[in-house]
C-alpha cells in the first residue's frame, strides 16, 4: 500500500512523459522546447520537495497518529485526530 504522497510522486513521474508527449503537438520547436522545459522544471521541483521534505513529514504524521491512537484505544480517535490536525485550506 502506498501513502498519498507516494501516490502523488508516482503520478508526477508519469505526468512528465505524458506532458512531453502532449507538447509534441506544438509546431514551433522553440515554443515546444520552452514549454517542455517549464513542465519538467516545475515537476522536478515538486518531486524534490516530496523527496526532501514531504515524505518525511508524512511519515512522522503517520507514526504520531498511530502512537496516539494506540495509547488512547479510542476507535473514533483517528477520525478526530485527522479533523483536528489536517484542517482544510478552503
Amino acid at each position: 500500500m502506498k501513502t498519498a504522497m507516494q501516490e502523488l510522486k508516482s503520478d508526477l513521474l508519469t505526468a512528465i512523459g505524458t506532458c512531453n508527449v502532449a507538447l509534441e503537438e506544438i509546431k514551433d520547436l522553440q515554443t515546444r522546447k520552452a514549454c517542455q522545459a517549464v513542465v519538467n522544471l516545475t515537476i522536478d521541483n515538486i518531486l524534490n520537495r516530496i523527496d526532501t521534505e514531504l515524505l518525511e513529514m508524512e511519515k512522522e504524521q503517520i507514526m504520531q497518529a498511530f502512537g496516539n491512537g494506540k495509547i488512547n484505544g479510542d476507535k473514533n480517535w483517528a477520525h478526530r485526530y485527522y479533523k483536528e490536525t489536517f484542517k482544510s485550506e478552503e
